[in-house]
């Protein structure tokens, strides 16, 4: 597979855990950080199926690591911000102000530079 490839499907797999985690801890409310709501959350099938996505893009960075330079792979990862925050938009309801799109439309712009490197 193209290491490109591999890199997106790594951070979508980092964001797609994160976003599983959120979700996990807003259905634990009120959350309490004892010995029984720690198990209690970690039984959460949220924060299992994010527990194995971020695993599952841990090991694609492994391979990444491998094959791919990291001044090329690591900026990439920059992606994760806009992935979580169209993840937050769609499916936490969370607001798109003006100034969080300019933001992310420069950090595309510099991922698209690197890209072309």
């Amino acid at each position: 597979m193209p290491p490109l490839f591999l890199i997106l499907l790594s951070v979508i797999l980092g964001s797609g855990a994160q976003i599983a985690f959120k979700i996990g801890v807003l259905h634990a409310a009120p959350l309490k950080f004892d010995i029984p709501g720690v198990i209690a959350l970690l039984g959460s099938p949220y924060i299992i199926g994010g527990l194995i996505a971020f695993a599952a893009s841990f090991l694609l960075w492994l391979k990444i690591l491998a094959t791919v330079p990291l001044s090329y792979a690591y900026p990439m990862v920059s992606l994760g911000y806009v992935f979580i925050f169209l993840y937050s938009w769609r499916y936490l309801g969370e607001n798109l102000p003006a100034l969080r799109v300019a933001g992310l439309v420069l950090i595309v712009t510099g991922i698209f530079f690197i890209a072309r490197s």
